[in-house]
C-alpha cells in the first residue's frame, strides 16, 4: 500500500550503514539497503489508516525512538523494537492528524501533535502534559515549527498562530489563500501565498502558477529557499535575503533536495524530471 510521509533514514546498529524507516497505510517497515526487511520492524497494523512515521533521536546518539499513530493511538518503538514502557501518552483524545514532531526549547524536550477538532497536544518525553492550549485551531495542511522559540502554524483563514511555553495563543492575520504553504527555521519564517514568496519578510512576486509549499535547506552554513512551480514544471532557488540564485529557475516537476552530494562544497540539487527519471543540477 502507499508510502506515508517521507522514508526516513536510521543508523540502528550504529555502524554506518543506514536503514530506510517508514510507514504505509498498514505497515511499519524499516528497510537495509539492499531492501530486506530487517526484524523485527515489520509491523501489521490491521486496521490501516496509519499516519507517516516519526522517528526521534534526541540527544543524537542514535537511541531511537519510532512512534506509529493510528487514529487516537501512540506506539512509541525503541531501536530493538521493543514498546517504550516509560512513554505514558498511549491514547490521544482524539484522532491524531500527522506525525507527531519533537522539538528541544531552551534544553527542554516538546512532542507535539495536531489532533482533530483543533486541539494541539504539546507533552514532554514521558508523555506528560508539558504545555496545555485552550485554543483550538481549524488547521491548514502545514505542519508545527518552531520560531524564535514558540509553536507556530497556520489556519485555513491565512491566520498564522504562534503559542508560547505558557499556552499562550498569539495570532497574526496573513490574509494568505487556503493553499498556501508554511515553513520555518529557528530564526527564518517563510510562506508562499499564490504567486508571492514571502522570506524574513521579503517578498519575491513570481509568474503565476501552482506551487508546492517552501522549503529551506542549510547546506555549507548557507540557507536557501525553493519552491517549484508544478504546472509549469519550474524550480526557483533563493538565498536567505531572498535573492534568486544565479540561472535559476530550472526544469523540474517535484518538490526537490538540496545537498553535498561528492563533498566539493557546491550543492546539488535533486528533482523529479519525467515520470520515470531525476535531473540533478550542481550549483557554483
Amino acid at each position: 500500500s502507499p508510502i506515508q510521509g517521507k522514508i526516513n533514514q536510521v543508523d540502528i546498529y550504529k555502524n554506518g550503514r543506514l536503514q530506510l524507516a517508514f510507514t504505509t497505510s498498514n505497515k511499519f517497515l524499516i528497510l537495509d539497503r539492499n531492501g530486506k526487511e530487517v526484524a523485527p520492524f515489520t509491523m501489521d497494523f490491521k486496521d490501516g489508516n496509519l499516519n507517516p512515521l516519526a522517528v526521534f533521536d534526541y540527544e543524537n546518539k542514535k537511541e531511537y525512538r519510532f512512534i506509529v499513530t493510528q487514529g487516537k493511538r501512540i506506539f512509541m518503538y525503541n531501536a530493538k523494537g521493543e514498546i517504550v514502557k516509560g512513554f505514558k501518552f498511549k491514547k490521544a483524545s482524539d484522532n491524531i492528524l500527522d506525525a507527531p514532531k519533537h522539538f528541544i526549547i531552551k534544553n527542554k524536550d516538546y512532542l507535539v501533535f495536531k489532533l482533530n477538532g483543533g486541539k494541539l497536544k504539546i507533552v514532554n518525553r514521558v508523555g506528560k502534559d508539558r504545555v496545555k492550549v485552550k485554543n483550538k485551531i481549524d488547521f491548514s495542511e502545514n505542519e508545527i515549527y518552531v520560531y524564535k522559540d514558540k509553536f507556530n502554524t497556520t489556519d485555513i483563514d491565512g491566520t498564522l498562530h504562534q503559542i508560547d511555553s505558557n499556552g499562550k495563543d498569539t495570532k497574526t492575520q496573513l490574509a494568505l489563500v487556503k493553499d498556501h504553504g508554511l515553513t520555518t527555521t529557528s530564526k527564518s519564517l517563510v510562506y508562499m501565498n499564490d504567486n508571492t514568496l514571502s522570506i524574513k519578510g521579503k517578498k519575491v512576486t513570481l509568474d503565476m502558477g501552482v506551487y508546492n509549499k517552501p522549503q529551506i535547506f542549510l547546506v555549507n552554513r548557507k540557507m536557501y529557499i525553493s519552491v517549484t512551480d508544478i504546472q509549469n514544471q519550474t524550480v526557483y532557488l533563493f538565498d536567505s535575503q531572498a535573492r534568486p540564485i544565479p540561472n535559476f529557475p530550472v526544469f523540474g516537476t517535484s518538490s526537490i533536495d538540496l545537498t553535498d552530494m561528492d563533498g566539493d562544497k557546491k550543492p546539488d540539487l535533486v528533482t523529479k524530471d519525467q515520470d520515470n527519471s531525476i535531473v540533478v543540477y550542481k550549483i557554483h
